[in-house]
């Protein structure tokens, strides 16, 4: 296998090799440059032997040529190799294999990365406006558990209907991340979904329970046998806790004295992978929260029934110290919780109200209360507490109304009032006749003295 070397500039070479592909003869090129001091016989010395080892590598199948004109398929298998992979975390992974898998690549997946322009993109985002839904779930008789009622009434709201415009977004999302890394990359020159009008979503309202809907929902609670799911349930309600950070939590992970518990892990799930642990959501969801007593209590209860079931078994028990766990201890699988809060939620006047719901109400009742925005987002992971204010602006509402009673208190203050009743009837100038309606009058303005003009 013969190279080629050929002198790009005064100190600088290119040498490469033709290998043989499935699509024939493509380049494995490099580039050397050299300090000027050398003389051209040293520099062409140095680059013969670069050279040799670049032969001798593509002998042995260790380089490979370079692709430079990328289609969107090839190109998103490099994207998912080097950025998603290294930098995202397996669920992003996962939504992005599916995106690029379901429509990207059957519709745009032969397209050269380069010949990609805006229209040609815009159309694509309309379309996808009027796709249709794919469904994924499995046949009743495929299901360990029946569905519940909120699931069913959900499945018929959404048969037959588009994709939601929420979803339309994660596809454009998902092709401006790839793309701006293809310029980053030196790929492409500019990103055309910079010239795509990104679909707008109406912000949906967070779902919460009010205080009083939370006290009945905690006195359902008492009720319950499983102690697990009790303390599910409480951790949501009052840590404002994700689904995922309750099913990675350790009795390990409390301060006993203190009263705190520390949030450094979530419990996450992949088709691929299975369940598995992983950081939170984001840098902000690891942090230490501080715990009511009567939380503490149940974590307490907890901690004692683990060690006397543990004796008691024996091998049998397979605990880890996890706080939610199945029967013998085993940690439970990422959305158990969520699937036995739906069951207890139906049976006990709360259809539609989802676990993650009382991550909402936790927010929700302590910004009623005057606990400081800055405070509430550190309990919820949040990096800024713009993000929590906005999520959460109708709690604000109690404040609100606090703020008025504040004004008014003002004016009792003061012992006046504004309204007209306390106050003289004005005098106020006869009014004009009414004009003929039969006429119908201009105004001419001549050295500011009105002059009527009338038009027959």
């Amino acid at each position: 296998m013969a190279g080629t070397i050929e002198k790009r500039g005064k100190n600088s070479w290119r040498y490469g090799v033709q290998v043989l592909t499935e699509n024939g003869f493509e380049w494995v090129r490099d580039t050397a440059s050299f300090p000027p001091e050398m003389t051209e016989a040293q520099q062409r010395k140095k680059v013969e032997v670069a050279l040799a080892r670049l032969i001798a590598d593509a002998d042995a199948g260790i380089v490979k040529p370079t692709r430079r004109d990328h289609t969107v398929a090839s190109f998103s298998e490099v994207w998912l190799e080097e950025y998603v992979i290294p930098e995202l975390s397996e669920n992003v992974l996962k939504t992005y294999k599916n995106f690029l898998s379901a429509r990207i690549l059957p519709e745009l997946g032969d397209r050269p990365l380069k010949k990609l322009t805006a229209l040609e993109l815009t159309k694509f985002i309309n379309k996808l406006r009027t796709s249709p839904r794919r469904s994924t779930r499995k046949p009743d008789d495929q299901l360990k558990n029946p569905r519940s009622p909120a699931d069913c009434a959900k499945m018929s709201k959404r048969e037959g209907g588009t994709l939601s415009l929420r979803t339309v977004c994660h596809y454009y999302d998902c092709l401006d991340s790839m793309l701006d890394k293809a310029v980053q990359w030196d790929v492409l020159r500019t990103n055309p979904m910079q010239k795509v009008t990104r679909p707008r979503v109406p912000k949906s309202k967070a779902q919460y329970l009010t205080e009083e809907r939370a006290v009945e929902l905690l006195r359902c609670l008492a009720r319950e046998k499983n102690m697990s799911f009790r303390a599910a349930v409480l951790l949501a309600v009052f840590c404002g806790l994700r689904l995922g950070e309750v099913g990675a939590l350790r009795l390990s992970d409390v301060d006993w004295e203190n009263g705190t518990i520390d949030i450094t892990r979530a419990l996450k799930y992949t088709p691929e992978t299975g369940n598995f642990e992983g950081p939170p959501k984001s840098e902000a969801g690891n942090r230490l929260i501080s715990l009511p007593v009567g939380l503490m209590a149940v974590l307490h209860e907890t901690r004692e029934y683990q060690r006397d079931i543990a004796a008691t078994i024996g091998d049998i028990w397979k605990g880890e110290g996890w706080i939610v766990h199945g029967w013998n201890g085993a940690r439970l699988a990422h959305d158990t919780p969520s699937k036995q809060f739906r069951r207890f939620a139906d049976k006990n006047g709360f259809q539609g109200v989802k676990f993650h719901s009382l991550r909402h109400t936790h927010a929700t009742i302590l910004l009623a209360n005057n606990i400081d925005a800055v405070a509430v987002a550190t309990r919820l992971g949040h990096g800024d507490a713009t993000v929590t204010l906005k999520t959460y602006a109708h709690a604000l509402r109690r404040r609100d109304a606090d703020a008025a009673r504040v004004s008014q208190s003002l004016l009792m203050k003061a012992g006046v009032s504004f309204t007209a009743a306390n106050e003289k009837p004005l005098d106020l100038p006869d009014a004009p006749p009414p004009v003929a309606p039969s006429e119908y009058c201009a105004v001419d303005i001549l050295d500011d003295i009105p002059a009527p003009v009338c038009v027959p």
